[in-house]
């Protein structure tokens, strides 16, 4: 797996944890104290998330970083 599909899985799982919690990008960025964009660029896989932050988003939805970034949807 790539840089590019690393970056493409998370930002997936996130967008996919985020819409089944009914919550959308500005409640999710209040929620975490992410900026809107900042999260919008993750979904996208345009941002190279840090491990810091990524642990902090899957620890939000009681998910691992694996479960961040496995191919199973």
């Amino acid at each position: 797996m790539d840089k590019q599909d690393i970056l493409k899985n998370f930002g997936l799982k996130l967008k996919i944890y985020r819409t089944a919690k009914n919550l959308s990008q500005d409640d999710l960025s209040a929620e975490t104290g992410f900026s809107k964009p900042y999260i919008s660029n993750v979904e996208n896989g345009k941002h190279n998330i840090s491990l810091v932050n990524a642990v902090k988003i899957a620890e939000f939805f009681g998910k691992s970083v694996n479960d961040m970034l496995n191919d199973d949807i």
